[in-house]
């Protein structure tokens, strides 16, 4: 049975190479998963090293510098290293920016920071800053750049700005040290003594490089006792792996979650498997039929059959594996080259995981799919065999498929209604769990029932297909409705791979769409002003510079001052904003109500509900108003001035035109802050507001479906290829009919023609199906999650357009391409030859 095995495979090695494609997709995606989390945990781990480099022993503990300096006079330690840094503002004439601040190490193993230019601070005054900063700043080796420090003082609601000059005398690598990422510079030893001492902040611990040949024990125990006794004392290694441990947290979550998708392509890979090897064990039934006639046994038979999807599934999940890891080499390679401060490794980490898993997963996924098929194989006599039959068509058996089918259908969607009322009621997990429950097994009940609904939505298409058809092309259109139908369980299984990615797909679209209508629905009414800029120096320029940017419909400048409110709650500091243009202001805040002398609006944070607020000691009449920004109260001018507050800075609200993009109006407005902020350092004004909030939030929400839908996307195109594969097989087996009809009149156009129908028949059906079940399961699911929370009604449905009008592109497209090589095939062969008797 070997020489037959492999007879066959090379006898039918091109209609082979679809399923292999298939499983090759499915194996690479687990393969993709296993590398992508060992690369984040990969680089994790290299950026807790270059924080603290390569030290022999860490303590972690609080520590004064003078601890830091006592642990350097111990006996076999050779250098020591602070751990931690220092944050300051550095500021230009082109902007400022945060910066943390180490001092430089004694001992290049414990380097915070490596120096690509330049020298190390060694004297007050001196500084090195990072590669980007230096660039975004407009600085360079030698230039001299403005230090800011915010010191704050028991007896002051605000804090002392304190600005000095530090002359760059270096540069450093980007995302190096102990910032993990963030922007780290050096600093002379003294300067950051002063600023820690200002700060009032000590050191987290201290890293040490121990003298050649010294006692590690002996020198561990001596740590041990001049320091803390709740100290933490590991090695350099075990460090960085417990740093590293706190970031990739997230990594088992995201391993788990992308071979859950994973595991949903391999499901339609595995569909598409089976309905392959079920075609072409059918049209092995003559040839398998004499083999038995002339000795070979059931179980000979049916070994080949498995013998042949082991061979296959080993090569193409070997094949995945590669194409996985070599995907993920061109990937890294492009993320390193654009992240240069990042650590990523320079080669992917392959696991065995990576590679055993992906290749165990594919194997079992195709013997298992074409178990049926070499079940079928000696179903039938040898002798019945022999005698012609049509293939196509075979013969139809009676099925209990579709009543469990519908059975699990009713439980499911029971389950499902069952999970609204639940939910309704108060129990949020329990209906989210029901809810989950009744959509699984109603999905699996439209699977196993779909050969009772998908040959007849075939049909209806078809006819449809022909009735609006120009008259040229009706015939090909009913040929190709005609085939479609011809066989229903064929015709089924290549549906129902494309419907599960399909709905699938539209089902997290739905959910998308509904999250970001009830996000902005959300985020309007908790955030009334559409973006602010305050600062405490907000120059004439900044403010007509904001107002000129396009998409700004109206603005109001206002003054702000700390002050002290007092409620039925208590009392607290809030900013008491003094408008002077009421007018201007209603057109920004459109939900104020009318107000004047005497009364306050405030923000819920501040107000529960109407009341008397006192402001400073005056008694106002207080409004609530939802959306306002955070402990923010309104005065007008007057009022403001009874209070005796007096200004300590300024902020524009702004309101935006309708429709503009928010997400592009506020980085204009940043922008246009950025290029008039020329002046002393720490004066940027802070650009934040409702837009902005909702920008945030909605390109989370697109990163989100961005990501899944290209998750899923492996399955979908996975289903595609399996209405490649099932035309094509189709084709072989109406080889000769074809060619009937070619010599009764149909020409090579029309034969064309027929096949892309029939491709566009298969795929549409599953398309169709699939949308609707996805808005469906969609529009649940949001319901469960969101409605308790957010109030989403049962009519706030949103149908994702974009995404369906896509698939219904994608669908069509891909049935036309998957007709054009079983068209070629057929079209090349003369009707003559394709007669005759094989």
């Amino acid at each position: 049975m070997w020489r037959l095995t492999w007879a066959q495979m090379r006898r039918t090695g091109g209609r082979l190479v679809a399923v292999g494609i298939a499983i090759a997709l499915g194996t690479g995606f687990i393969t993709a998963a296993f590398l992508g989390s060992s690369t984040l945990e990969a680089t994790a781990l290299a950026t807790a090293r270059a924080g603290v480099g390569d030290p022999d022993l860490v303590v972690q503990t609080s520590m004064t510098a003078d601890q830091v300096d006592e642990l350097a006079t111990l006996s076999g330690v050779a250098a020591v290293q602070p751990i931690g840094f220092v944050g300051r503002e550095i500021g230009t004439g082109q902007g400022s920016e945060y910066l943390l601040l180490a001092p430089p190490a004694t001992d290049d193993r414990l380097a915070p920071a490596a120096l690509t230019s330049g020298e190390t601070p060694d004297a007050p005054g001196e500084i090195a800053v990072p590669g980007t900063t230096a660039q975004r700043l407009g600085v360079q080796v030698g230039d001299t750049v403005q230090v800011v420090s915010q010191i704050w003082t028991a007896d002051s609601d605000e804090p002392t700005r304190e600005v000095s000059d530090a002359v760059v005398v270096g540069i450093t690598a980007d995302g190096s040290g102990l910032g993990f990422g963030l922007p780290l510079g050096l600093a002379d030893p003294t300067d950051v003594a002063a600023w820690q001492a200002a700060d009032g902040s000590t050191w987290s611990g201290a890293t040490l490089v121990l003298a050649d040949g010294a006692d590690a024990a002996a020198v561990r125990d001596a740590v041990a006792g001049s320091v803390d006794p709740g100290a933490t004392l590991q090695t350099g290694e075990e460090y960085a792996r417990q740093v590293a441990s706190s970031f990739t947290d997230g990594v088992d979550v995201f391993r788990s979650l992308v071979l859950a998708f994973a595991g949903v392509a391999m499901a339609v890979a595995g569909i598409v498997i089976a309905n392959t090897f079920t075609v072409l064990v059918a049209q092995r039934t003559r040839t398998l039929a004499l083999l038995r006639c002339v000795g070979a046994t059931a179980s000979q038979v049916r070994a080949s059959v498995r013998l042949e999807a082991l061979v296959l599934g080993v090569v193409a999940s070997i094949a995945g594996v590669i194409g996985g890891i070599a995907l993920g080499q061109v990937v890294l390679t492009i993320l390193g080259r654009a992240n240069a401060g990042v650590p990523l490794p320079a080669v992917v980490p392959v696991s065995v995981a990576a590679v055993v898993v992906p290749i165990v997963a594919g194997v079992l996924v195709t013997l298992l799919a074409a178990g049926g098929a070499a079940r079928l194989a000696t179903r039938v006599a040898p002798l019945a065999a022999l005698r012609p039959v049509d293939l196509a068509s075979g013969a139809r058996r009676r099925s209990v498929r579709p009543a469990i089918g519908w059975t699990l259908v009713g439980l499911g969607v029971a389950g499902m209604a069952g999970a609204l009322v639940v939910s309704a009621g108060g129990s949020f997990d329990l209906g989210l769990g029901l809810g989950v429950l009744g959509g699984i097994v109603s999905v699996v009940g439209l699977v196993v029932a779909a050969i009772t609904y998908v040959p007849g939505l075939t049909r209806v298409l078809g006819r449809t297909a022909a009735a609006i058809a120009p008259a040229r092309s009706r015939v090909p259109a009913r040929l190709a409705a005609i085939n479609a139908a011809r066989n229903p369980g064929r015709t089924t299984s290549t549906a129902t791979a494309l419907l599960v990615g399909v709905a699938l797909v539209v089902m997290m679209s739905t959910g998308a769409a509904m999250a970001r209508s009830a996000l902005d629905t959300e985020l309007s009414e908790q955030f009334a002003v559409d973006v602010t800029v305050s600062g405490t120096a907000l120059s004439q320029a900044t403010i007509d510079a904001v107002r000129a940017v396009d998409g700004v419909a109206s603005s109001v400048v206002m003054d702000g001052a700390s002050a002290e409110v007092t409620t039925d709650d208590g009392t607290s500091t809030v900013t008491a904003y003094s408008a002077s243009d009421i007018a201007a202001l209603a057109d920004v805040v459109a939900t104020l109500p009318a107000w004047g002398r005497g009364v306050s609006m405030a923000d819920g944070w501040v107000l529960a509900k109407d009341g008397p607020l006192t402001v400073n000691g005056l008694t106002t009449s207080g409004k609530l108003v939802e959306g306002l920004p955070s402990s923010t109260v309104l005065l007008d001018a007057e009022t403001f001035a009874y209070a005796s507050l007096t200004p300590d800075s300024r902020t524009v609200w702004l309101a935006l035109t309708p429709g503009a993009d928010p997400r592009a109006v506020a980085n204009a407005v940043t922008d246009a802050v950025s290029d008039t902020t020329t002046g002393t350092a720490g004066a940027t004004p802070v650009v934040a507001g409702g837009a902005v909030e909702r920008a945030g939030y909605g390109q989370i929400v697109d990163t989100m479906l961005l990501v899944v839908v290209g998750l899923l996307a492996v399955a979908v195109i996975i289903a595609l290829i399996g209405v490649a594969n099932t035309l094509s097989l189709s084709v072989v087996e109406r080889r000769r009919e074809n060619a009937l009809l070619r010599a009764l009149g149909l020409t090579r156009r029309q034969l064309r023609a027929t096949l892309a129908v029939e491709g566009v028949l298969l795929a549409g059906v599953g398309a169709l199906v699939g949308i609707v079940l996805g808005v469906g399961y969609g529009w649940l699911g949001s319901m469960l999650l969101l409605g308790p929370t957010v109030g989403l009604g049962v009519g706030d449905l949103a149908v994702p357009w974009s995404t369906v009008l896509v698939i219904v592109a994608v669908a069509v497209v891909a049935g036309v391409l998957a007709s054009v090589l079983p068209a070629r095939g057929a079209t090349r062969t003369s009707p003559v030859a394709a007669l005759a008797t094989e």
